[in-house]
């Protein structure tokens, strides 16, 4: 084996240069993007970025793989007077006598020059390509003998589908896969690391107005920094799965005309080009129906699989080629491969990989697929080619299959039968009984060539093929753990047998595409529905990509979630109705005062409704402080709830101009007219005893009193009593009486009078409407059974909703604005309630409100009718009854008993041998697209929001924040 020519034995023009000195380098520094409202704080070395710092580092040679160090002897140099040594010896015979020259020649001449005009010729090295891939053309990589297409396939929803769709996308991307039958496949699953400062810069780009800046608070910039850098540091990734097809094998003249090409630099011909396009066609039209949904590759996601299949799992590149031309000539190839070195580990247990030009080392240790069991897919097992993704750390996947139509499935079959019949002949023949077992092999045999013959394409197609998991480790003790856990976890959950074979450094390069297959060895044959199964594309993401960050996947994979709650209204063109359903502890006041929060800081209007009271410590965030508002119900003067003045008049300038504005302007006058009287007898109904407000003649003089009255913003319940004393009949003037008696209460005061003009207007990017000390009643108890002061809550719970929705209509409608509501299952069982809950739900995408909306009961929603106008669902824990978890699923839109309502039971679920809090919540999340997952809230990355946000009397006690082994869904 000899060295090639640059190597550092070889010596090199440029030796004589100091190599550069890389410890003063900074390692890993995090590229975050920074808003320019603040100074970007100090990176921190210590997280594994997606977005390193590359520079340049010493690299150890390798020749043909091998690596060049002490384990491996060098052979010496090959110079001219030792090759000159190394000449054949001479034979016996002499010399044959040479003629003299004559006397004139004697003298040698000196050479001519060459004649003018003439270039001189040189004798250049070829290229050293490190890829079986020659040429790369588009979506099309070439090889001396091959042509290969690359297609990207979207992620497919999974988790909490019903298995009657689950088995119609197995099915679909099965007979694509048959539709392919006679052709080799190379199926790539990788992972790219989350682009935080992407992310970062759009949530900017769509704030144009953030909170300003507190001294001695963190800034907006800061808020954006702590988010990426916690981003980084949980090491969140995206899959991305591609499929190769190769689909034709040139001819020779394609590759005698390919080389002939190449010596003048020109590559493979037009006209081959354009004979691969039009066969491609087809394959563009198999691949992009329904099931697997695959497209074309782009130039930059080929060439991001190029570079993350030489370098397995290690820190991606800074950026890609700037050059969008999709075309990659031979000598251009190097660039793909040239900064990673490759090293046999002792034992060949693992490889290691080495960046040369940023010094990170990783050892990957490949595995490939032994026996495995059948599988009940999707009954009983998740995919099997997506089950590694359950691990905290990202993996590769590679198949390599060849489909086989139902004619060479046939003759495959019919072969193995016939060796069946002659080892049965065999036995008879020497007088022996056959084992039982070649019989039970005929007849099964039997029965799949009937259902070849008779059956469907997917179901007489066969894959054989070779399926490969590569795990990688900053070291090589950790990589062997790594795998050690993958082999337990494939062998206790899907009963499949992962090997780790030899010759690692040949299965790594199997990896990378147009690379030849390492060994035959584990050659799994299976029909192509079991393959179709192995679904490596199977999602676990939810949200949206330009919201807040909220937390994590917590499923199957690890995903980041993003949530952006006027993305409904603003892109979808849907409600903006979020609902929030837990039994009590279950997080629905943390994560609703989570959010409102993050949208105060964005410079949202937002007004959040919390009755108990915890949420008014918001206010108090040095960073929220100037711009928040407290409003506490209990201790707030005379007429702040007044019912008529909680309704706004429409403006007409927030309707269009003509005669067909002006008719909807009248109309929205009139039915805030209408809502107004509607909320005034509920009002004094719940302000009556029950036993008056279920006589018969107590609506009929209520509603006669509210017609009396103008049904305007300027008139009171005063105005309502007065109408009643002046009507001539005993029932009205006791009613009347009733009204006056309850007034004279503390509380009572706030339904009488005209309000404060400050409490239905201002300015404050926060406000927290609350009554704290208040208490509320017991739904399930009679109302005769009450306190005063809980009867007095109820009225006060209905005009307080009320109240914290008044702000959102007196403003721009193109404004965004967010309020969160609590408690609100004690609207569901008056009239003005569910009109009202009804009407906030209709109105939040004509005037951007994003609605929050949390309850104990998911009855209380679903009792409104407005399930269909909800955009958003977050289902806590729901262990107590399984009723309620039922409603809770079909408030998901997922199936009832067939196992959700224990995965509602197991959220949160606490260790019960340990005495400390769980210091996480989690939650079952349907986003506007209809993606359910299974989410752990996680916002710990704003500094002491989660302290301002506790609800635990117990604060001394310590907090749990330990992240085990996420359980898969039901």
């Amino acid at each position: 084996m000899t060295l090639p020519p640059h190597h550092p034995q070889h010596g090199h023009p440029d030796d004589e240069h100091e190599p550069p000195d890389v410890s003063t380098v900074p390692q890993g520094a995090v590229a975050v993007f920074q808003a320019p409202r603040a100074v970007q704080p100090a990176p921190r070395p210590d997280i594994e970025s997606p977005f390193l710092d590359l520079v340049n580092a010493p690299r150890p040679a390798t020749v043909d793989g091998q690596v060049v160090g002490e384990s491996v002897p060098v052979p010496p140099v090959v110079g001219k007077e030792l090759a000159r040594t190394r000449q054949p010896a001479a034979t016996s015979a002499p010399p044959k006598a040479r003629p003299a020259a004559p006397k004139a020649a004697a003298k040698k001449k000196p050479k001519a020059a060459p004649p003018a005009g003439k270039p001189p010729k040189y004798k250049d090295r070829d290229t050293a390509v490190d890829l079986a891939i020659s040429e790369i053309a588009g979506h099309l990589t070439y090889t001396p003998n091959t042509v290969t297409a690359w297609y990207w396939l979207p992620e497919a929803r999974w988790a909490f589908r019903p298995d009657a769709e689950r088995e119609a996308l197995l099915s679909a991307v099965a007979e694509q896969y048959a539709g392919l039958a006679g052709f080799r496949l190379h199926l790539r699953r990788t992972t790219r690391p989350f682009p935080a400062d992407e992310w970062a810069r759009t949530v900017d780009q769509l704030t144009p107005a953030p909170l300003p800046g507190v001294p001695g608070a963190p800034s907006w910039a800061d808020h954006l920094v702590a988010a990426q850098h916690h981003l980084l540091s949980v090491n969140h990734s995206e899959g991305q799965t591609y499929l190769g097809v190769t689909f034709a094998r040139r001819t020779l003249g394609d590759t005698l005309s390919t080389r002939m090409r190449n010596l003048f630099g020109k590559g493979i011909a037009d006209g081959e080009h354009r004979r691969m396009a039009r066969m491609v066609e087809q394959f563009d039209e198999v691949l992009g129906s329904f099931g697997m949904r695959g497209r074309r590759v782009t130039v930059a996601e080929l060439e991001w699989l190029l570079y993350r299949s030489g370098a397995l799992c290690m820190a991606p590149p800074i950026g890609l080629s700037p050059v969008r031309s999709g075309e990659w000539e031979r000598g251009d190839l190097l660039a793909l491969t040239e900064q990673i070195e490759r090293y046999r580990t002792p034992y060949g247990s693992t490889v290691k990989l080495v960046n040369r030009i940023t010094g990170e080392e990783r050892h990957v240790a490949v595995l490939t697929v032994g026996r495995m069991e059948p599988l009940e897919i999707p009954e009983r097992h998740e995919p099997w080619l997506h089950f590694h993704e359950r691990l905290p750390w990202p993996m590769e996947l590679s198949s390599r299959v060849d489909v086989l139509g139902p004619g060479d499935s046939f003759r495959n079959l019919e072969h193995r039968l016939r060796m069946i019949r002659s080892q049965q002949l065999d036995y008879a023949e020497h007088g022996m009984d056959a084992p039982p077992e070649l019989e039970r092999l005929a007849q099964r045999a039997l029965h799949i060539g009937d259902d070849m013959t008779t059956g469907l394409p997917t179901d007489a197609s066969r894959v054989h093929g070779w399926h490969r998991l590569a795990v990688s480790g900053a070291s090589r003790e950790e990589c062997l753990e790594r795998a050690r856990k993958v082999i337990q976890v494939y062998s206790r959950e899907l009963r499949i047998s992962l090997q780790h074979p030899k010759q690692q450094e040949w299965l790594a390069r199997e990896f990378i595409p147009g690379e030849p297959i390492a060994n035959t060895g584990y050659l799994r044959r299976m029909p192509v529905k079991l393959f179709a199964a192995a679904l490596p594309q199977a999602a676990s993401n939810v949200g949206d990509r330009r919201g807040d960050l909220i937390g994590r996947t917590a499923g199957t994979c690890r995903r980041p979630v993003f949530l952006d709650l006027h993305f409904p209204m603003e892109v979808r063109e849907r409600s903006g109705l979020a609902v929030f359903v837990a039994e009590p502890g279950g997080g629905k006041s943390t994560l609703m005062g989570a959010l409102g929060y993050l949208a105060a800081r964005r410079g949202i209007q937002v007004t959040l409704l919390d009755p108990s009271g915890p949420l008014a410590r918001l206010a108090a965030m040095p960073e929220l402080r100037p711009y928040s508002r407290v409003l506490n119900l209990t201790g707030s003067e005379q007429g702040t709830l007044a019912p008529y003045a909680l309704i706004p008049t429409p403006l007409r300038d927030h309707f269009s101009s003509g005669p067909t504005g002006d008719r909807e302007f009248e109309i929205a006058v009139s039915n805030a007219r209408a809502e107004r009287r509607m909320l005034v007898q509920d009002i004094c109904s719940m302000l009556v005893p029950p036993q008056v407000a279920r006589e018969s003649s107590t609506p009929t003089l209520l509603r006669h009193a509210v017609r009396e009255v103008p049904a305007e913003e300027t008139s009171t319940l005063d105005d309502v009593v007065a109408c009643l004393r002046g009507m001539d009949s005993h029932d009205a003037q006791e009613l009347a009486n009733l009204l006056m008696d309850t007034a004279e209460m503390p509380l009572a005061l706030l339904f009488f009078g005209s309000p404060p003009p400050e409490y239905l207007t201002g300015d404050a990017a926060l406000t927290v409407i609350t009554m704290a000390g208040l208490r509320l009643p017991d739904l399930k108890i009679e109302r005769e059974y009450w306190s005063a002061e809980e009867a007095l809550a109820l009225p006060m719970l209905h005009t307080a909703h009320r109240l914290a929705v008044r702000r959102c209509y007196g403003g721009s409608m193109a404004t965004r604005k967010l309020v969160g509501l609590d408690e609100a299952h004690f609207m569901e069982g008056w009239r003005s309630g569910r009109s009202f809950l009804v009407r906030l739900a209709r109105d939040s995408r004509k005037w951007n409100i994003a609605g929050l909306v949390a309850s104990q009961n998911p009855k209380d929603i679903l009792g409104l009718d407005v399930q269909n106008l909800v955009s958003t669902v977050f289902v806590g824990r729901i262990a107590e009854d399984t009723e309620i978890a039922s409603d809770a699923l079909r408030l998901l839109r997922v199936p009832t008993e067939v196992g959700y309502e224990q995965t509602l039971a197991s959220l949160s679920a606490v260790d019960t041998s340990s005495s400390t809090r769980l210091g996480f919540r989690e939650f079952v999340m349907r986003d506007v697209d209809g993606r359910v997952q299974k989410v752990r809230v996680d916002v710990s990355y704003v500094p002491d929001l989660l302290t301002y946000l506790d609800t635990t009397p117990a604060l001394a006690a310590p907090v749990r924040q330990d992240d085990p082994l996420d359980e898969p869904e039901a």
